[in-house]
């Protein structure tokens, strides 16, 4: 009977052994049933790819964690592009604590290279309090002062020199992690974020991500940061369109096969926003609601929107348009980062916008959040 008793007790510390590692994601303010899905994070061209899902019950969704290396992913709450939660995919046991009435509060641990995603996180929304706080209390001057700039020419550069050192404290950071972590995936990680910056010329970040070490490059993560490098590099020379160009023709088609053209759209308005996204981009699912918006302020004076997807899965594309409630003229090729608006817009990143007159000249471009209405508003006005 010892014997038996011994092995059962080798048997229960080797099943012990081989548990699975998991995402463990604890919640507040969230109802029981609601949906969690995890996908790896887009390095802005590519599509997220989901890993998996489970539900709430009590609180808690306990999820097995696939990861096998690391991998910058995210989790989504039902679906809602403002409750998604960044940390890395990676084998071990990552907890995520979320509490839905405090969304900036939320807590990424369990395995080492979250726990340095927590501080970094920590440190950006102090930096982001510093930036809301700068634009309630100084960006609607800075707005009017930015629309008769010869008399105040002194107090708008003071403004922007103190926006542009907020904004720098920011870049600040992400290089003070990428630097500390150049060893692990993280740093990996934060390389990227600092590509998207774009202080430096694409040649220069491939040296700097050629320097390193060959086990990082080989990564599944690593193979998609040089696959994305190349696709920069490839279309780094393209001219991007400024204000006061023409936008070019385009020609593609509505969710139910109607052909439409840039020309024929612009016919009979006063202001028009081509705003390019797609369903896959989370950034672009992020401010739609601020297109939402200003839609809704301004549909009626003139002012209509026009979106085209860069999509390539007509369901994926359709669902988007209905769940985020987009009522304005929607067009699509099918094609991807293959689609032909791409180069001739100089396109590089989404969500792009340009803001045009009846005869397509670029009057404003990439509007983000408030600026997006404030700017409407102004031009409508004149």
């Amino acid at each position: 009977m010892k014997k038996i008793g011994f092995l059962m007790v080798l048997v229960s510390v080797f099943v012990s052994c081989q548990k699975k590692s998991s995402i463990e994601l604890t919640t507040d303010n969230i109802a029981d049933n609601t949906k969690v899905e995890v996908y790896i994070r887009p390095l802005d061209a590519d599509e997220p790819e989901f890993i998996t899902s489970g539900v709430i019950v009590g609180g808690k969704a306990t999820l097995d964690n696939p990861f096998e290396e690391g991998e910058w992913a995210y989790v989504s709450i039902n679906n809602q592009n403002k409750d998604l939660i960044l940390f890395i995919g990676e084998p071990g046991n990552i907890t995520i604590k979320f509490d839905s009435s405090k969304p900036d509060n939320r807590v990424v641990a369990g395995t080492s290279n979250n726990e340095k995603v927590q501080e970094f996180t920590l440190e950006s929304v102090a930096i982001s309090e510093k930036l809301n706080k700068f634009f309630e209390q100084k960006g609607a001057r800075m707005q009017e002062i930015a629309q008769n700039p010869n008399q105040n020419s002194e107090e708008l550069e003071q403004l922007k020199s103190e926006y542009k050192g907020l904004s720098d404290e920011f870049v600040t950071l992400i290089k003070k992690y990428e630097q500390a972590n150049k060893d692990n995936i993280f740093g990996l990680i934060m390389f990227v974020e600092l590509m998207n910056t774009q202080e430096k010329s694409m040649k220069e970040y491939k040296a700097d991500f050629d320097s390193y070490s060959e086990e990082l490059k080989s990564s599944k993560f690593g193979k998609r940061v040089a696959e994305r490098i190349k696709e920069l590099m490839e279309v780094s020379d393209i001219k991007e369109l400024n204000i006061g160009d023409v936008l070019p023709e385009f020609k593609a088609s509505t969710p139910d096969g109607k052909e439409i053209t840039l020309t024929s759209f612009l016919q009979g308005k006063k202001l028009v926003l081509v705003d390019v996204w797609a369903s896959w981009c989370g950034p672009c699912r992020q401010e739609n609601p601020n297109v939402v918006k200003a839609y809704e302020m301004f549909k009626d004076k003139g002012f209509d929107v026009i979106g085209y997807s860069l999509d390539k899965d007509d369901a994926a594309w359709k669902k988007a348009i209905n769940d985020d409630k987009l009522m304005w003229t929607q067009v699509t090729n099918l094609k991807f980062w293959n689609d032909p608006i791409v180069k001739d817009y100089g396109i590089k990143g989404i969500p792009a916008n340009y803001l045009v007159t009846p005869n397509g000249v670029i009057v404003a471009k990439d509007l983000r959040g408030e600026e997006l209405a404030k700017k409407i508003e102004e031009i409508l006005q004149k």
